[in-house]
């Protein structure tokens, strides 16, 4: 009698199940092998700084929803994000578990998925300030907007240019080696060079973000009295949907503090691809972002961004979109954001395909 195989979706949820299950365990046994520790939970961030010698476990939730419309597509309105965090540390040592339900806002503002996953599940161990080691699923850390890209933490509502399309993974199922360095002529200058060395591996079975195969990467960030930003990416990967092709890519990205209430963001990313004979894609692929936020009131900030570069459409080309994002947001209290947006989709050489996108959202988080 053979025996059935399993849906993608269920291999994917079993594997991040027991890796985080694995990572949870094996983070506590650890944490009970020299002393008795005592165990604390709380909702803060700042209960590991309270009680630095305990095991601390912090539970975290946040949820947001939206309204969304254009020209093009009815309008919809939907509880796009619930996630729930686990995060358990011990001297060294962490734990870290994440599960949310996500429903996305495609770029047109239709909906592009709606599943329950683990986000990330990984085990970290930190001997020093310049050395971390980690392991599972956890995101990449690639440029600004990936390594930390909680839609509640962001500015606007649409993903910028080179998430909104997948071009990099947002996880990655592996190893990273990484840390923080302060040498001498840094410390002058009240700064500090973060580094990140990772390595994942992806299969159609595992659904890890159309990756096929083993990923590489390398990031390294240059900060300066906490209002200046550098950065570099470099990353390999094979994307099994687009048949089977290699993608180099190096992304840079930067962003600037120049007064309490202006900040500048910028990312950039050129993809070089090794196209099969006969495939319509581009060989290369370009794409970009700037975007300005004046936080103009105590409660208020606007923030605009014009993202420019190469698009693959869905009929196999590859064109030029320029899209203006007009967003105002509302801030009462740290864990309450409310965005209003605007957005102007143009493309080059595609007929019908230019739109208008207009939401709102709201997001809680505790």
């Amino acid at each position: 009698m053979p025996i059935p195989r399993l849906s993608r979706t269920r291999l994917r949820r079993r594997a991040t199940a027991g890796l985080a299950v694995g990572a949870l365990l094996l983070g506590w046994s650890v944490a009970a092998q020299a002393e008795t520790p005592e165990f604390v939970v709380g909702f803060s961030p700042a209960i590991f700084q309270q009680r630095p010698d305990a095991v601390a476990t912090r539970i975290g939730v946040w949820f947001d929803g939206s309204w969304v419309d254009n020209d093009q597509k009815p309008g919809s309105v939907d509880l796009n994000h619930f996630n729930v965090l686990f995060d358990t540390r011990w001297k060294s040592f962490q734990a870290f578990l994440e599960m949310e339900y996500e429903r996305e806002v495609g770029r047109d503002g239709g909906e592009d998925e709606r599943e329950f996953e683990i986000e990330q599940a990984y085990l970290r161990f930190r001997p020093l300030d310049g050395l971390s080691l980690r392991a599972g699923r956890f995101n990449t850390p690639a440029g600004i907007w990936l390594p930390v890209h909680w839609s509640i933490l962001m500015d606007t509502i649409a993903k910028p240019p080179h998430a909104a399309k997948s071009l990099l993974p947002e996880q990655q199922l592996g190893l990273e080696i990484g840390g923080a360095v302060f040498p001498e002529w840094l410390r002058r200058l009240d700064g500090q060079l973060d580094y990140a060395l990772f390595a994942g591996v992806g299969n159609d079975r595992l659904e890890q973000s159309d990756v096929e195969g083993v990923t590489v990467g390398a990031d390294v960030r240059l900060r300066l009295r906490e209002h200046y930003l550098i950065g570099a990416t470099a990353y390999r990967q094979k994307n099994d949907t687009a048949k089977d092709r290699s993608e180099h890519n190096v992304l840079l990205y930067g962003e600037a503090r120049f007064v309490d209430t202006l900040t500048f963001r910028a990312e950039y990313l050129h993809q070089r691809r090794e196209r099969p004979r006969g495939a319509a894609w581009a060989k290369t692929l370009d794409v970009g972002y700037a975007k300005l936020r004046w936080d103009f009131a105590r409660w208020f900030y606007a923030n605009y961004r014009v993202s420019y570069g190469d698009d693959d459409g869905e009929d196999g080309r590859t064109d030029e979109q320029l899209v203006n994002t007009f967003t105002l947001g509302v801030q009462p209290i740290p864990a309450v954001r409310v965005k209003f947006e605007y957005a102007i989709h143009d493309f080059s050489g595609r007929d019908g395909g230019d739109f208008e996108f207009w939401g709102t959202s709201i997001g809680v988080r505790f």
